[in-house]
């Protein structure tokens, strides 16, 4: 992008350099008395094709842009959908993992409750020694099938005591598990987060760097169509003034010496040809009717653009339209006609068709 820029400030600098010599011919010619020549007009001529062709150039190439900028816009969107989803299940992992951790705290509380019992109950044991509860319901036992009753009611109560401890300690290993877990996620979950805030800014960068170049696309079709103005106006000037320099100076006297030789009259076949048909006039435009403003609108002013839509010349005729109202009597295409001759036929189309035929610009008429 930044070496396409270069290439076309380049290139912008040497049509400024064109357009300000032309420029120069037509003040050169407005300053001196003298008509100015037709390689003046047809200089000034070459300097407007060659804006021309720029703006053409860069409407093409700002078109490149806007749509790159719309595609950058909608990345930066989805990347942005993606960092506030990734964010959604970051704290949805953090949640888990603090139930886990509450699970895992409370399952070790009651560990830690059963080992307490547990102990109470040894030390008991070891205070009372053969006089521990156990053994005094065995030695008071009036016979052997109490004491062997009493002993298997002992037996269950120190497997219900293992149970429950056996049961805790499951619970805290599972408890620990699901937060290491809890606590894995919560990390995958952020590094995700962060790729996602990488790509997102990113994103947000390249965007901002595609509207840059929209701007400066902007800025430069605006001095490209300035310069391409002036160098109109210069054409204008120069033809105006060589028209008034050709109406006003006296025919050359024909030379006394040299002896007038008589008509001689034309071979039969030429008498008998039919003359050639004279060039389709262009009727003058209606005052009032601001169609270079029409034509900066649908064209940026370009009278000659075709950008191969199917609408040629500076206010964008379609085929059928330009033959339809009489435009061929001018040039195959509209884009081929001049300034003068395209409006000519636009004032046909105007009075057909009304200022609808252009449906955006035609509020400038």
């Amino acid at each position: 992008m930044r070496r396409e820029n270069r290439a076309r400030r380049t290139a912008c600098r040497l049509f400024a350099v064109t357009v300000a010599a032309a420029l120069a011919v037509g003040s050169a010619a407005g300053t001196a008395s003298a008509a100015p020549t037709d390689a003046e007009i047809a200089a000034a001529q070459r300097a407007a094709d060659a804006a021309a062709a720029q703006v053409t150039a860069l409407l093409t190439e700002e078109g490149a842009v806007r749509s790159a900028l719309d595609s950058t816009a909608a990345a930066a969107a989805a990347a942005r959908g993606r960092y506030e989803a990734e964010r959604v299940q970051v704290e949805e992992a953090r949640a888990a993992a603090e139930r886990a951790r509450a699970t895992a705290d409370g399952a070790a509380s009651a560990v830690e409750t059963a080992r307490t019992d547990l102990a109470a109950f040894a030390r008991q044991s070891y205070i009372d020694g053969t006089a521990s509860a156990g053994m005094r319901a065995l030695l008071t036992s009036t016979g052997p099938a109490q004491m062997i009753e009493r002993a298997a009611l002992l037996d269950a109560a120190g497997r219900g005591r293992s149970v429950v401890l056996d049961r805790f300690t499951d619970v805290q290993e599972d408890a620990e598990e699901s937060a290491a877990s809890a606590g894995a996620a919560v990390a995958e979950a952020a590094d995700v987060e962060q790729q996602a805030a990488a790509a997102l800014a990113s994103a947000q960068e390249a965007q901002a760097e595609a509207r840059r170049s929209a701007a400066a696309f902007e800025a430069e079709q605006a001095d490209l169509r300035a310069r391409l103005e002036a160098a109109r106006t210069t054409i204008v000037e120069l033809e105006r003034e060589q028209t008034a320099a050709r109406a006003v100076s006296p025919p050359a006297p024909s030379s006394p010496s040299s002896p007038v030789p008589a008509p001689q009259a034309p071979p039969r076949a030429s008498r008998d040809a039919a003359p050639p048909p004279p060039a389709a006039a262009v009727p003058a435009p209606v005052s009032g009717r601001d169609w270079d403003a029409v034509a900066r609108c649908e064209s940026g002013g370009n009278w000659s653009i075709n950008t191969g839509n199917g609408y040629y010349g500076g206010l964008q005729f379609s085929a059928s339209t330009w033959t339809g109202y009489g435009g061929a009597a001018y040039a195959p295409r509209a884009d081929l006609a001049t300034r003068e001759q395209q409006i000519a036929v636009a004032e046909k189309v105007l009075a057909g068709q009304g200022r609808g035929a252009w449906p955006t610009c035609g509020r400038n008429l």
